[in-house]
């Protein structure tokens, strides 16, 4: 993740000077739920409240959570500007990298295995519902404060792939152990976590609502407009 690390540090205050040097009034920083740390939160559920960008349990996850912590204080120490975070769950939907979904190409070439989630949740947002946060944080958020921008129900990966496969009628992901993604660190990291957050302060003040309250119910819509 050195790459992504370094687009969020050095990125992120480039744009700053630019919005500064621009006259810009307000900046919205695409942050991220990762930042509240990986691993197994158990069944408390994350608000803006708290501890963001708590220190890594090894100096890899340091790197990279510390990228997402100094992401933020960029933002909000702009002072001379009204900086606003918004921290996005996992992303699907249509206008990503793909036409539809990243992994639809993968699952049709079986390529893309997954690992049981055995009860680890994590959030997701749809693309669309993200954008439109966006646009209402430019209007309506508040200078300084963060905001989860997430659906209402939390769902592991292994089930957010097989539900697209299914939605698709593309062949079940093969499914294999944990262990086995260890040289994929990120991916195994990433798996191993349990997060469930919730967007009611986004809700709230920014008068948004996710259309779809589920990736489930958001990779139908997908199919049914295909």
């Amino acid at each position: 993740m050195r790459a992504t690390d370094a687009l969020r540090v050095d990125g992120t205050a480039h744009l700053v000077e630019a919005a500064r040097a621009t006259g810009a009034r307000r900046i919205i920083a695409e942050s991220m739920v990762f930042g509240y740390g990986y691993g197994d939160h158990g069944d408390h559920v994350l608000t803006e409240d708290d501890p963001y960008g708590p220190p890594g349990t090894t100096p890899a996850l340091e790197q990279h959570i510390a990228a997402m912590r100094i992401k933020e204080q960029l933002t909000f120490g702009a002072t001379d500007m009204e900086g606003i975070a918004l921290r996005f769950g996992l992303f699907y939907g249509a206008g990503g990298t793909d036409a539809l979904l990243p992994m639809l190409p993968m699952l049709r070439r079986r390529q893309l295995p997954v690992a049981d989630d055995h009860g680890r949740v994590l959030p997701w947002v749809d693309l669309a519902d993200a954008a439109r946060t966006v646009a209402a944080a430019v209007d309506r958020g508040r200078p300084g404060e963060a905001y989860n921008v997430i659906d209402r129900t939390p769902l592991g990966f292994a089930a957010h792939v097989r539900a697209a496969a299914e939605e698709f009628g593309l062949p079940r992901p093969m499914t294999i152990p944990l262990w086995t993604m260890r040289p994929l660190s990120y991916a195994h990291v990433m798996m191993r976590t349990a997060l469930r957050a919730t967007s009611a302060k986004a809700e709230r003040e920014l008068g948004w609502t996710p259309l779809h309250a589920s990736s489930r119910d958001g990779l139908a819509a997908l199919r049914a407009a295909v």
